[in-house]
């Protein structure tokens, strides 16, 4: 008998046995209740979907899992939490062999007798994945935003933010450039 905090995971099988050869699609709705079974995200209040692509061939399944919607994030530079918008794909080919393999590189092998296969994890990956490293607030980047966090920042006279080029000094010459023009003069 299925416990009741395993019961939510019978939304995520596909039983492929018996199903036509072909395209066939699945959608699911993401939110904290589907985000709860899993470990801490480095988001809050999801609010994404998730649509499947579940190919069955004769003697693979072809599976694209895309993951779209906003989650709320802190920023790291400011720590103002905002909505970020995110998009995330993951392409899985499932082959049929003698043992079990997990997944590596996008492949995974299932016995000869498996019948079902259940995607929620790979669902649960695909979503997690596509929020980016670092998480930047807009106000942040257009210079809108105004917080403590930034005033500090700036009386640290902080210059740049990260991923942005920092400003030579008026002063730095290099004379090998100087050189390197010569050169490209002569050429032409």
């Amino acid at each position: 008998m299925m416990r009741k905090d395993e019961r939510w995971l019978r939304e995520f099988d596909i039983p492929f046995v018996g199903m036509k050869l072909g395209v066939h699609q699945f959608e699911y709705d993401l939110t904290d209740d589907f985000f709860s079974h899993y470990p801490e995200q480095e988001f809050r209040n999801p609010r994404l979907k998730s649509l499947v692509n579940f190919e069955k061939k004769t003697n693979m399944l072809l599976i694209d899992f895309k993951v779209s919607g906003v989650v709320e994030v802190d920023c790291d530079i400011s720590t103002e939490p905002f909505d970020l918008e995110i998009n995330g794909v993951w392409h899985l080919v499932v082959k049929f062999g003698v043992e079990n393999t997990p997944e590596e590189d996008g492949v995974m092998t299932l016995k000869h007798e498996e019948h079902t296969i259940n995607i929620s994890q790979f669902i649960y990956e695909t979503a997690v994945l596509a929020v980016p490293l670092q998480k930047i607030h807009p106000g942040v980047k257009d210079g809108s935003l105004d917080n403590e966090v930034l005033r500090r920042l700036a009386e640290l006279r902080v210059e740049t933010l990260p991923g942005e080029p920092q400003a030579e000094p008026d002063n730095a010459h290099d004379p090998r450039w100087d050189k390197l023009k010569d050169l490209y003069n002569k050429l032409n």
